[in-house]
C-alpha cells in the first residue's frame, strides 16, 4: 500500500523514491514547477481529465495536481501544500470564495459551488495521511511559520520607542517632526467616535456584504471575516482598502491629528496621490519591509488588536532585505514570519554588529508617526486586528518629496494623472508659494553643498540612490549639510531616550559588517509527516 503506516520504520526516504526523475529539483523549485501552467499540459491529452474539466469546472492543471498526489508519498505532500492550492483557488474564484479551513477544501467547494452537475452537498473534507520519512524543510518552514507563538517570535516586551501624550504641536515638531523620529501617541485615538465603535460585528453588520481589497483579491467584508476566524496560514491575506470612505460614513468617525494636520498633497485635491487606507488582518498577517511610498511620511492608528513594529532609519538597510540600486525594486527572499524566525533573534544576540531598530508594539487607541524614509514591518499580534493609516507631507519633509518626484517619476505610485513633480509644484505656487520657495531653496544649497552633483547628487543621497552604497546610507537634505548622526546621537540630542535606551538603539554603521552577518541569521529544520 502506498501508505501503509504498518511498515513506516523500515520504509524507505520517501523523497527521493517518490519524486523520481524530479527528484533532481530542490524543494522550492518543485513547488513552483507544480503551481505554473506545465500542468495543463501533462493531462491535456487525457480525455478523461477533458471530461472532468467539462463537468466540475476544474482545470486539466488542478486535475493532474490531484492525481499527481495519488502517484507517491512524497508527491502527496508537496501536492497538497496550502501556498499551491491558495494561488489557485484565488486564480479561479478570485474573492467569491467561503473559506473552508484550508485552501485546498476551499478549492474544493467552490469548485462543486460553481458546478452545473454537482453542490456543495457533495462536498467532502480532506482528511490527512500522516506520511513517514518524509523531509523538506520548505514544507517545515511553512508550518512553523504558521505555528510559532508570536509573544515568543515577536519580542513582543522590547519596547525602545517614546510614548507621548499632551504634547504640542509645536513640540512634536521639534522633537520629531525635524529630527524625523518616530513616536507614538496615547491620547489621540480615544477621542475618535471610531474607538470603541468599530470592530469587526460592527462592519458585518453595516457593510457585511460590501467589497473590500484584501490584497489582490477583492472580497465580501463578510466572507473575509469568516475567512479571519478559520484561517491557519503562515501569511493570511490582509485587508488594505483605499475606497473605504466612499458611500460610507467612515471618515466620519476620526479627525486628523492636529501633529498631522498640514498634508501638502492637498493642493491637489481629489487628484492626490492614494493616502489613506483602513487596514484589517487576522494574526499573522501583515507588511513586509517597505519604505512608504512618495517619500512621504505616515501615521498609523490601532483601533483594536496590537501590531509589532521594526523600525529602521532610511540610513540602514534591514539585514535580509536587498533594494535594488535604485530603490525601484525590494527582495526580501523569506516571509514576514520567516524574516523574525531568521534574523530578529540574531539582532539582539549579545556582541552582534547587525543594526538595532526602534520597534515597539502599538496597541488599540495609540498612534504611531513614521517619518518619511524610515525601512518598517508590521506584524498583526492579535485576531481582528483594525488600523486606519494615512500618508501627507509637511514643510519638513516637502524636500525629501519634490527630490522623489521629480528625480524618481517611474517610481512614484497612487497617481495617474501626468506628472505628479509638475502637478504638485504648479498647485504649491499656487496655493502656497513661501513654502514651495522655501523648499526649492533649500534643494538650490543642497546641491551646491553636495558639489556640483545637482539633482543627481541628491538622488545619490536618498536611501538606495544611484550614488550610495552599503547598508547605511545619507539621507535628508539637513544631513548633507552636517555630520550624519547615528540614531544613537540623534534619541539622546532630542532627549528622546536615556542612555542605555540610545545604547540599545544604536546603529551599527559598518556596512561590511553587516552584510557579513545577515548570513548567519538561518534555521535549518527538518520534519516528517
Amino acid at each position: 500500500m502506498l501508505f501503509d503506516s504498518a511498515s513506516a520504520d523500515a520504509a524507505p526516504l520517501a523523497r527521493p523514491r517518490g519524486l523520481g526523475a524530479f527528484g533532481v529539483m530542490d524543494d522550492h523549485l518543485l513547488l513552483e514547477f507544480l503551481a505554473s501552467a506545465s500542468l495543463h499540459s501533462l493531462s491535456s491529452s487525457s480525455s478523461s481529465s477533458t471530461a472532468t474539466t467539462t463537468t466540475t469546472g476544474a482545470s486539466a492543471g488542478d486535475v493532474a495536481l490531484c492525481r499527481l498526489a495519488q502517484t507517491s508519498r512524497a508527491f502527496y505532500c508537496f501536492a497538497y501544500d496550502e501556498g499551491l492550492w491558495r494561488q489557485r483557488t484565488i486564480a479561479h474564484f478570485g474573492g467569491a470564495f467561503v473559506f473552508q479551513g484550508t485552501w485546498r477544501n476551499t478549492f474544493k467547494w467552490c469548485t462543486l459551488r460553481s458546478s452545473a452537475s454537482a453542490s456543495t452537498a457533495a462536498y467532502v473534507p480532506d482528511v490527512y495521511i500522516r506520511v513517514p520519512r518524509m523531509y523538506s524543510d520548505v514544507l517545515y518552514t511553512a508550518w512553523r511559520c504558521t505555528s510559532v507563538p508570536l509573544d515568543d517570535l515577536c519580542g513582543v516586551h522590547v519596547d525602545n520607542i517614546d510614548r507621548r501624550s499632551g504634547l504640542s504641536k509645536a513640540d512634536f515638531i521639534r522633537e520629531y517632526g525635524v529630527p524625523n523620529l518616530p513616536v507614538i501617541l496615547t491620547d489621540v485615538v480615544p477621542q475618535w467616535p471610531a474607538y470603541g465603535k468599530w470592530n469587526t460585528e460592527y462592519f458585518v453588520s453595516r457593510y457585511g456584504d460590501r467589497t473590500f481589497r484584501a490584497e489582490a483579491v477583492d472580497i465580501a467584508f463578510g466572507d473575509y471575516v469568516h475567512y479571519m476566524a478559520k484561517a491557519k496560514e503562515e501569511s493570511p491575506l490582509y485587508l488594505f482598502d483605499k475606497r473605504f470612505a466612499e458611500d460610507s460614513d467612515l471618515a466620519d468617525d476620526y479627525v486628523v491629528p492636529p501633529y498631522f494636520d498640514e498634508d501638502l498633497f492637498k493642493v491637489l485635491g481629489d487628484a492626490r496621490p492614494d493616502y489613506r487606507w483602513l487596514i484589517i488582518g487576522p494574526a499573522r498577517s501583515g507588511s513586509t519591509f517597505h519604505v512608504d511610498p512618495n517619500s512621504t511620511s505616515a501615521w498609523n492608528a490601532v483601533i483594536t488588536g496590537a501590531k509589532k513594529w521594526i523600525m529602521f532609519p532610511p540610513e540602514c538597510i534591514p539585514p535580509g532585505v536587498f533594494p535594488s540600486l535604485d530603490g525601484s525594486e525590494v527582495t526580501s527572499p523569506v516571509s514576514l514570519t520567516e524574516w523574525f524566525m531568521n534574523y530578529y533573534q540574531e539582532i539582539h544576540k549579545r556582541g552582534s554588529r547587525l543594526a538595532k531598530p526602534i520597534e515597539c508594539v502599538c496597541r488599540a487607541g495609540e498612534i504611531l508617526f513614521v517619518p518619511n524614509g524610515w525601512w518598517h514591518c508590521v506584524m498583526n499580534l492579535t485576531d481582528d486586528c483594525i488600523a486606519l493609516t494615512q500618508n501627507f507631507v509637511t514643510s519638513e519633509n516637502l524636500v525629501n518629496v519634490l527630490d522623489f518626484t521629480q528625480g524618481r517619476p517611474e517610481q512614484v505610485s497612487g497617481f495617474c494623472d501626468g506628472d505628479l513633480y509638475t502637478r504638485f509644484t504648479e498647485a504649491l505656487a499656487r496655493e502656497q508659494p513661501d513654502v514651495l520657495e522655501a523648499a526649492q531653496k533649500a534643494r538650490r544649497e543642497a546641491a551646491g553643498v553636495a558639489g556640483g552633483g545637482g539633482l543627481a547628487g541628491r538622488l545619490g543621497a536618498l536611501p538606495g540612490g544611484p550614488g550610495a552604497s552599503g547598508a547605511c546610507k545619507r539621507k535628508s537634505p539637513a544631513e548633507d549639510q552636517a555630520p550624519v548622526l547615528s540614531i544613537w546621537d540623534r534619541l539622546t540630542a532630542t532627549g528622546a531616550a536615556d542612555g542605555s535606551q540610545a545604547a540599545d538603539t544604536a546603529v551599527a554603521n559598518d556596512s561590511q559588517d553587516q552584510s557579513q552577518d545577515e548570513t548567519s541569521g538561518g534555521f535549518t529544520f527538518s520534519f516528517g509527516f
